[in-house]
């Protein structure tokens, strides 16, 4: 079965007391939740990339920021980035301090999915072991540490899913 995500207005991103499946919402463009984590190390010198696999709908075999994933029905955007974390990377959520930064419109268009998310971004700062990391083998296919000039050639070259706010972000948060 399709996951379930709210509806959200497209003006306000509050939820309108509807539900929807994950699927029809990328069919016919309904605005929902999403959650993205950036992964910035210590020195704030490299952020975590993901490599999406090839079977995905959405960008496939594409890299993109460390974690992201759709607020479930009924779900918060906290649970559902610890879920995210936990899923995506097999990393324990208890473990590490999401710090919230903002919400954000994106309107992403791309292989026949309409995705139009109102987006809570999030960052944590740790020193993880790439060795340590358990990938979710049908979302993730390759997970990386990039630097800052790393990660700005992928975005001039298209290499990398156009989250253009959180590219901002990154580059201010990282020397």
């Amino acid at each position: 079965m399709d996951e379930l995500i709210d509806v959200l207005d497209e003006k306000t991103g509050e939820k309108i007391g509807k539900t929807i499946s994950k699927k029809e919402a990328h069919r016919i463009g309904t605005w929902h939740g999403s959650i993205h984590i950036l992964i910035v190390n210590s020195e704030h010198d490299k952020t975590l990339l993901q490599k999406r696999c090839e079977s995905k709908d959405l960008y496939p075999n594409t890299w993109d920021i460390a974690v992201g994933g759709h607020i479930s029905a009924g779900e918060d955007d906290v649970t559902s980035a610890k879920r995210e974390l936990e899923e995506e990377l097999g990393l324990n959520s208890s473990h590490y301090e999401l710090k919230f930064i903002e919400k954000n419109q994106e309107k992403l268009n791309n292989n026949g999915v309409i995705s139009n998310e109102y987006v809570s971004i999030f960052v944590v700062y740790a020193d993880i072991n790439v060795n340590d990391i358990v990938l979710q083998e049908e979302e993730v296919s390759e997970i990386k540490w990039c630097s800052k000039e790393e990660l700005n050639s992928f975005i001039k070259d298209n290499n990398i899913i156009p989250h253009v706010r959180e590219y901002e972000i990154l580059n201010e948060l990282l020397k």
